[in-house]
């Protein structure tokens, strides 16, 4: 959940233009009034829409705890001059404060030296190109050379990556990224679930997919796999967008869709068990695409996009953690 705090009247209008973007990019989000603000600890993140110097003074203590694990947080003045004050890489700050910006017309105001510079850090590269977060002693030392040079990096030879700020990059044959020519980071293996009513077209396959990936801002090359249910194993428009994609399709029966159910909370659809006899298909799709592709549990594998619905399709994404 993200949290969007705010003070004035003026203050209230521009946090439901923020809101009306979480909505649409489907991240889960709600507006609080300061009186009525508390932090109960498992935020995403916060975005304060008032004076800097009362976010430090009264929350950014509550809030603040592990550089790897805090949430974002965001300031924003009645300007729409947005500034990323905390977890700016790993929590994704700047990320969200761009996608603010971008659909209400705010300019965003960085700090940090990589950012100020227009460099990508280490750390916001994991998050860019989806890999496993550096370690600290990494981040530090490449987030300080990139300033002075641009770093080698290596990327897997089917990533369409042609620039990146601070990075000279080269291709090779290996699933994993080569910063500086000594640091590996693995990519996380990403799945994509999709899920269609009878007969669908390929070409809402197809834009229901791209829709998807562009509302959590992967590349079609940075997906592993699509899955599907055993069902839709001839589906014509699903097997033709997902060929139109170049990447494996995996299939998954009624009785591992289910399982999934069991292990973890989902939203459940009565309809769909009618129908077919699971509660719903692209969201526990997605989570056994990443199960049977790093073989973790359950608990180490990411809903980053939940089912989203258009045109007879729906499509969920998942990422391992």
């Amino acid at each position: 959940m993200i949290k969007i705090v705010y003070i004035t009247n003026k203050g209230k209008k521009i946090a439901e233009e923020i809101k009306r973007v979480f909505d649409y990019y489907l991240y889960e989000s709600e507006i609080y009034p300061i009186k009525n603000f508390e932090i109960s600890g498992d935020e995403k993140g916060f975005i304060f829409i008032m004076a800097t110097g009362i976010v430090l003074r009264k929350f950014i203590d509550k809030i603040k705890n592990d550089k790897f694990k805090d949430p974002f947080v965001i300031v924003c003045n009645e300007n729409r001059e947005i500034i990323p004050l905390l977890s700016n890489h790993l929590g994704r700050g700047n990320y969200f404060s761009k996608l603010i910006a971008n659909n209400i017309n705010g300019k965003v105001i960085f700090t940090t030296a990589t950012d100020v510079t227009k460099k990508i850090g280490l750390d916001e590269l994991s998050k860019i190109l989806f890999l496993e977060i550096p370690k600290r002693k990494d981040i530090l030392k490449i987030n300080k050379k990139i300033l002075e040079e641009d770093i080698d990096l290596i990327v897997p030879k089917h990533w369409k990556i042609k620039k990146l700020n601070g990075y000279k990059i080269s291709y090779h044959d290996k699933y994993e990224v080569v910063v500086d020519n000594r640091i590996k980071l693995k990519p996380l293996r990403i799945g994509v679930g999709i899920g269609a009513r009878k007969n669908i077209e390929r070409y809402k396959v197809f834009w229901t997919i791209k829709k998807g990936l562009f509302l959590r801002s992967i590349p079609i090359w940075r997906v592993d796999a699509f899955a599907t249910i055993e069902d839709k194993k001839d589906e014509k428009g699903i097997l033709e967008a997902v060929n139109k994609f170049k990447k494996p399709l995996f299939i998954f029966k009624k009785e591992e869709i289910n399982e999934v159910y069991e292990k973890i909370k989902l939203e459940k659809s009565e309809f769909v068990y009618k129908n077919i006899g699971v509660y719903g298909v692209s969201e526990p799709a997605s989570i056994l695409a990443v199960k049977k592709l790093t073989d973790k549990n359950y608990e180490n594998i990411e809903l980053l996009l939940k089912k989203f619905k258009k045109d007879g399709v729906t499509v969920a994404i998942s990422i391992e953690q």
